[in-house]
């Protein structure tokens, strides 16, 4: 029998990573704390001379050992995806079979996957459109079109991804992709979708075939999973690994399946790099691809070995000294791919949204302002009402507080066209003065009325400084709702010349140094920081940029944005 709410539950929660959801939360908050300190260094060294290219990247491949094994090294990948934050809102995630293994690429006929994080849907839409059963034109109805997937169904001749097949008892068990999620869950948030697939006996045009079905746009980030070579002597384990990572850094496939256990996979994605994202482009040059218009580039970001005790090596610098040179060790590393095709202001636009992962700031701690602010968006007061009402709805539904269906969320936003339109948003919770949740955007993707309504139960539940509200605590929470104009650069050269632009009150201040360091304070941080100089500095300390750094030559990117502020008063 096909069970269409078919969630697929966690299988090695407790033995790759804690089964407990704040102990899982604070190792993966320390694990990508460290895999920022990394990033941090890997950009004021220089990676052979070059700093990281800007944005998120398209695709990562990682490892998937226990957390306590690879996590640190998988953590310097996921910190930097973190780029993406707001914008990428879909996963493949593609690993080996250790258990049961299949001929071809599997999906499931899971709708959703839970960790102990939460649940993660699926994006069966795109599963299906890949096996050739869902065309363009049902892309708005996929429940409609075939029925469920069934595990032992194939993909039709004709299909994108004629690899692809649905298979059940490959997932049931598997760890490769699982332990990606919960890293997922953690940087991209709510909003996320994934594409579980585990990658078994296939050439590599065939992954690299599911992998193009798959691909997407700058919404969708590309995760290979895949550790190194498996229970070698440590001395002999990095010497395999590094020929293994310069084979891979020089698009040199196929890799065995003895060299990394996720070769599939990594061999599907080399296909890509090398071919380009149409199946008849021509191989690409060593260490970047291009085909179709595309171009690609490939860099390792670090690598390591279970005899390391979460110390990671980043690329081009030695590994730490041997603790046991005989030690039998499993080899990780962590490489990020970017896409170069989009145009600068895409990518541009990808990096802005990524600063949503900085908005979630203590520095929203103060009280809501309820100003116009110059250059915001321009809503009346009847416009706040119904935003904050909206705020309240959708953490009253989360909280599974009854309510009359005339004023749940949906119903909110389908009387009120105007909340059909784009728009950005804030969401800031406060219990007695004392900040509880803050969680936002930077950009317009979505709907006003979907942003503020899913952004008030991002503050209530997902805010990673604190625990998820409570329906007891709800009545004394106060609720404040930021919408967000578009941000502008500002042409300034200096430190000096932003200072003096600067208009306290009233910009929402962005800055950026180019290499993926990036904050933003909203227009109400003003009421604690007055002084435009110490304004700067406090942000740049969030960046994690030198408070006290001067600058001339326009090497900090300067943005500025307004806010309409709506908050409740007693």
């Amino acid at each position: 029998m096909v069970r269409a709410d078919f969630v697929r539950l966690a299988a090695v929660a407790g033995a790759f990573y804690p089964d407990d959801r704040v102990v899982l939360k604070k190792m993966i908050s320390r694990q990508l704390d460290y895999g920022r300190e990394l990033l941090a260094k890997l950009e004021d060294d220089g990676n052979d001379g070059d700093s990281l290219p800007q944005g998120a990247p398209k695709a990562v491949i990682v490892p998937h050992a226990g957390y306590v094994y690879s996590g640190t090294t998988a953590a310097l990948a996921y910190a930097l995806l973190e780029r993406g934050r707001g914008t990428i809102r879909r996963a493949v995630i593609v690993g080996p079979t250790h258990r049961v293994p299949v001929r071809g690429v599997a999906c499931s006929s899971a709708v959703a996957f839970e960790t102990p994080l939460g649940t993660v849907p699926i994006d069966v839409a795109s599963e299906r459109r890949a096996l050739g059963l869902l065309s363009g034109d049902d892309a708005d109805r996929p429940d409609d079109v075939g029925g469920a997937l069934r595990s032992g169904m194939c993909a039709l001749p004709d299909a994108p991804a004629p690899a692809l097949i649905v298979d059940d008892p490959t997932h049931a068990q598997e760890h490769a992709v699982e332990v990606q999620i919960p890293f997922l869950q953690t940087v991209f948030g709510p909003d996320l979708e994934i594409v579980p697939l585990n990658a078994g006996d296939a050439t590599p045009r065939e992954v690299g075939d599911v992998l193009r079905a798959l691909w997407g746009g700058p919404e969708t980030v590309i995760v290979i999973s895949s550790d190194l070579s498996h229970y070698h002597p440590q001395e002999y384990a990095r010497e395999l690994d590094d020929e293994t990572i310069d084979a891979i850094a020089h698009l040199h496939g196929p890799i065995h399946p003895r060299r990394a256990c996720g070769a599939y996979p990594v061999n599907g994605l080399l296909d890509v790099l090398a071919r380009g994202l149409h199946p008849d482009s021509s191989p690409a040059s060593q260490g970047s691809a291009a085909g179709d218009d595309v171009a690609f580039d490939l860099l390792l970001l670090g690598r390591s070995t279970s005899g390391d005790d979460g110390v990671v090596a980043l690329a081009g610098e030695p590994r730490p000294a041997m603790r046991d040179p005989d030690e039998a060790v499993v080899g990780y590393s962590s490489f990020a791919i970017w896409q170069e095709s989009e145009s600068a202001g895409g990518v541009r636009t990808a990096e802005r949204d990524a600063a949503s992962r900085n908005g979630s700031d203590p520095a929203s701690e103060q009280e809501a302002s309820g100003h116009d602010a110059g250059h915001g968006v321009d809503r009346d007061a009847d416009h706040g009402t119904v935003l904050l009402k909206l705020a309240r709805a959708a953490i009253r539904e989360h909280l599974g507080l009854d309510d009359d269906p005339a004023d749940r969320p949906n119903a909110i936003i389908a009387r009120h066209s105007w909340l059909d339109e784009p728009g950005a948003s804030f969401v800031t919770l406060t219990e007695q003065g004392d900040l509880r949740g803050c969680i936002g955007t930077l950009e317009a993707y979505r709907s006003l009325g979907r942003d503020v309504a899913d952004h008030a139960v991002d503050a209530a539940s997902r805010d990673p400084r604190f625990m998820p509200v409570t329906s007891r605590e709800y009545p004394l929470l106060d609720v404040e709702v930021s919408v967000l104009s578009r941000p502008e650069p500002i042409a300034v050269r200096s430190r000096t010349e932003l200072e003096r632009a600067l208009k306290p009150g009233e910009d929402g201040l962005i800055l950026a140094d180019g290499r993926g360091r990036r904050a933003t304070f909203l227009p109400q941080v003003w009421e604690q920081l007055p002084d435009p100089h110490d304004f700067v500095s406090h942000l740049l300390a969030k960046a994690g940029i030198t408070p006290s750094l001067d600058w001339d030559h326009s090497e900090i990117e300067c943005e500025r944005y307004g806010v309409t502020a709506y908050a409740e008063r007693e």
